[in-house]
Order: C-alpha cells, then structure tokens, then sequence
C-alpha cells in the first residue's frame, strides 16, 4: 500500500511507520451539525489512505447510541462530550479525540426583557431531553447565578427539540433552550407568521459569565472506539481529514448545507437552515489532549450539578486520546 505524499508525510513525521489499509471504516454522527464534517468524509472517500470504504450513519437517540458502542458497530463517532465521559466511566472501550462544538445552545423567545439568565426567575422553560448535557449546562449557569431550581424557574422537560419549537411556536409557552439547528428554525418558522422569536441568551456566554471566564464549555466532539485507538496511523489519519473537514464546512457553508441535507434526510433538515445555522455555532476543532483542562473544568462543573451528568467521576487520562 502507497499512500499520498500528505499522508505519508503526515505518517513519517510522526513516526507511524507504515499504514495498512482497512477494509471498512465506520462513522456515526449524531442528529445535527455535528454530522456533516462525518458526513464530507464518507461522501468523499477522505479516508481512503487507511480505508477501502467508509460509511457513514446517524444516531438518533441516547438508547440507539448506547447499542451503537456497546456492539461495536462503529470506528468513530460524534458525540456530546459529557455522554463520552459517562460511557468511558462505564467501562466502554472508547477515547475522546477532540472538542470540536463548543457552543450550540440558546434561549430563545419573543420576550426582548431576557438580558441574563437571572430574567428568567418566575419564567417556565421549555427542556428537551432530560438529562442530556443542555440540560446539564442549563442547570449549572442558573444555580450559579443564584437563581433556586425549586422555586425560582420551572423547568419543562419534553422529549426533543421538536416538540419544544411547536410549544413555541404554539404559544402554549414563551421559553425554550434550543440547540441549533433548531433555534434557527423555529425563528424562521416563528418570522413567516408573525412570531418575532430571536436568540435571547447565548449559553456559553451565560457559562462564561459564572465562571468570570476560567472555563468555557467543549460540548460536542468526536470518540474512536475499540481497537481502532491502538491503529495511531489511522486515527491520526482520520483526526488531519476530520479537521480539514470542519474548515471546508465553515468555508463552504452553502455546500455544507446541502451536504447535510442529504446526510441527515430521515430527521427533515432542510440545507438552507443548516447553512444558516453555522454561524450561530462556536466551531473550534481542538484535539483531546490539548482541550483536557477546558473539559476538566467543564466536567468539574457540571458534576456539581449532578454527578450523573458525567457518570459519577472525572474521566482519568485514558479518556484522552494521545495523553
């Protein structure tokens, strides 16, 4: 097997030594931006230095993800980092390779009073997804804000972002945490019948603002799974393309969009929305190890809310890949 002359001095400079191909490598993405640099590098064979095909997937619920990596049926896959530590804590044979997403969540309403998270004292708050790390973060910034999550703020869970938009949009409530790209859509959806929705807070502003700046919020990015971490060749193979991946999708948002309309077809999102929605997510590719003291704090903090947030520990050093 020749490789490239990037790749093969990619792989000489890092003394990897030679590289053998796979015959498959599996990518699972999840529902949302996060997907589509997974995506470009499937649909362009990116990782065809270390693998004859690459496919690429979506999960679509926490249960699916968890069969996902229990059953070894992926190579890598693109998650909540939060969700990372918790299956690590549980035993699962996996390393977190990057930061990738470090801001995606807003609070969006109609109400243009909402200048901190301390305005929503007395107010009711559309929740998706119980437990997950929205929520997590949400509860961190408001307890830390002095708001009383017993009696200050009402919180209403529901079960995805869809159905807290259409509660939205419905009027049935004037508050809801959304990630994008739904905070994007449910305000294009409000504007075209009169709903002037806007993103009222941004999150890792509010997170920022608790920790008066020593920490920001590494939420999302990606894991290698199973025997694939001990293969150095082909995840550093698989971090140089991710990385390339995430600029082309910033630089190409157009195409991006497009490309993640095609990716994530079964979930209905639309290319124009995801187009728009890239600027409203803090993208900033950051390897594992070089992101370890932003996700310690992250962790640390969202433990203090509930240590189930992180599943009960700290992650030791071998959650981090190349440490």
């Amino acid at each position: 097997f020749q490789a490239e002359d990037g790749i093969r001095d990619l792989v000489r400079s890092r003394g990897l030594g030679d590289v053998y191909k796979r015959q498959e490598l599996r990518l699972v993405g999840t529902i949302g931006p996060l997907s589509i640099p997974m995506a470009y590098l499937a649909e362009n064979n990116s990782l065809e230095e270390v693998a004859n095909k690459t496919t690429f997937e979506v999960w679509a619920n926490p249960s699916q993800l968890q069969a996902i990596l229990s059953g070894g049926q992926a190579d890598f896959v693109s998650m909540p980092t939060n969700s990372a530590a918790i299956f690590y804590n549980r035993g699962m044979n996996l390393q977190l390779l990057d930061s990738s997403i470090w801001n995606i969540l807003y609070i969006v309403t109609a109400d243009t009073s909402i200048n901190s998270i301390s305005d929503l004292k007395d107010k009711s708050l559309l929740v998706p997804f119980q437990g997950a790390a929205p929520d997590a973060v949400l509860k961190h910034i408001c307890q830390s804000s002095g708001l009383n999550m017993e009696k200050d703020i009402e919180l209403v869970y529901v079960t995805d972002a869809i159905q807290a938009s259409q509660m939205l949009l419905s009027g049935q409530y004037d508050y809801a945490l959304l990630s994008e790209p739904s905070a994007t859509s449910a305000i294009a959806k409000g504007s075209s019948s009169g709903l002037e929705l806007k993103r009222a807070l941004n999150m890792k502003t509010e997170w920022e603002k608790v920790s008066d700046g020593s920490s920001s919020t590494p939420i999302a990015g990606t894991v290698v799974l199973g025997e694939i971490a001990e293969k150095q060749e082909i995840v550093e193979v698989f971090l140089s393309e991710y990385e390339k991946a995430v600029s082309w999708m910033m630089n190409n948002p157009v195409e991006a969009g497009e490309l993640g309309e095609r990716a994530l077809s079964e979930q209905g999102f639309k290319a124009e929305v995801l187009t728009a929605s890239l600027q409203n997510i803090d993208w900033n590719f950051t390897e594992a190890a070089d992101a370890k003291g932003d996700l310690e704090e992250y962790f640390r903090a969202l433990s203090e809310t509930s240590s189930d947030f992180i599943g009960g520990k700290i992650p030791d050093e071998g959650f981090y890949y190349g440490k």
